[in-house]
């Protein structure tokens, strides 16, 4: 008995699984189980505490109703179609310019453009939050000193202006990660390529969207795959910067499902924030599978040639 313990104890196929035991358990725990169960709460009506009861489809008639959820989506569809557009292009640019070009103060410049993707959004929250401030924010200082004569404007109280203004973070917070990964990309594309267009006289507009993008294509549907994962994100900015206000103007799904489901507004609905969450799963699956549908590297060389 004695020599069989010892074996377990001393072969390697069994210290890998005493290593891995604690780590699948709580992988198990935190990952695997609540997937699982959030396809169970939403037919459920569930606040967090007491035991969920049964309702059906109930929960996804309620969000069908939902004007407040829907207004939210619409804020989401409208940061994405914004946001990230520019971050996509500013991102291309700088990186095609930074690997390209050889500029003596390339490296200090690569640190300067990454440094906000190292912040953590909380601190790009606060800090946009306190420029963006009417008496004593940066941002009104420097429109007046250009002449604009905005005065003390408080721009995220204005429910026209903060929809807006919330984009300059959203912009200068996430173009920074998708530069460093097309800087990647960009070293990887053949110099011969480069050096042909040079000869036929190719500007170097040209060199980017006909040689570059189409070389790195398969690298620009996979950001673009996960931008579209980050459609209903901006969770964080959007909690700490405007709590969804001012009247819902920058409310987003994330918000949203937080309220309802932690009782922000009066009565915790678990239950019925995981049934948005389900429906937002099916969407983005949906949006996911036509996106790759209409982006094949070929169709991609085709247009830029």
């Amino acid at each position: 008995m004695n020599s069989k313990a010892d074996r377990f104890f001393n072969s390697k196929s069994s210290f890998i699984i005493i290593s891995l035991a604690p780590l699948l358990l709580f992988y198990t725990l935190f990952l695997v189980v609540p997937k699982i169960t959030s396809f169970y709460y939403p037919f459920t009506e569930y606040d967090g505490i007491s035991a969920p009861v049964r309702i059906g489809l109930r929960n996804f008639a309620t969000i069908a109703k939902d004007a407040d959820l829907w207004a939210a989506m619409k804020n989401n569809f409208f940061y994405w179609i914004i946001a990230t557009p520019i971050n996509f292009f500013a991102a291309l640019i700088v990186a095609f310019l930074l690997v390209k070009k050889p500029y003596r103060e390339s490296k200090f410049y690569r640190i300067l453009y990454y440094f906000p993707a190292i912040l953590p959004s909380v601190i790009t929250a606060l800090m946009w939050q306190f420029a963006f401030h009417g008496r004593y924010g940066i941002f009104n200082a420097l429109l007046n000193a250009l002449g604009m004569n905005v005065g003390e404007f408080y721009w995220l109280t204005n429910t026209t202006a903060v929809r807006w203004a919330m984009i300059i973070p959203m912009v200068w917070g996430g173009w920074a990660g998708n530069m460093l990964i097309f800087m990647g990309a960009i070293q990887s594309v053949p110099a011969s390529l480069y050096e042909s267009a040079e000869l036929d006289g190719a500007s170097d507009p040209q060199k980017l969207f006909l040689i570059t993008v189409p070389v790195i294509w398969e690298t620009m549907k996979t950001m673009i795959f996960f931008s579209i994962i980050g459609l209903f994100g901006a969770f964080e900015m959007i909690l700490i910067m405007t709590n969804g206000g001012p009247a819902g103007a920058t409310e987003v799904v994330g918000t949203y499902m937080y309220k309802i489901a932690f009782g922000a507004e009066g009565v915790a609905a678990f239950g019925y924030a995981a049934a948005i969450g389900l429906i937002l799963f099916v969407i983005l699956s949906v949006i996911s599978i036509i996106a790759f549908r209409f982006m094949d590297r070929g169709e991609a060389i085709e247009m830029a040639g």
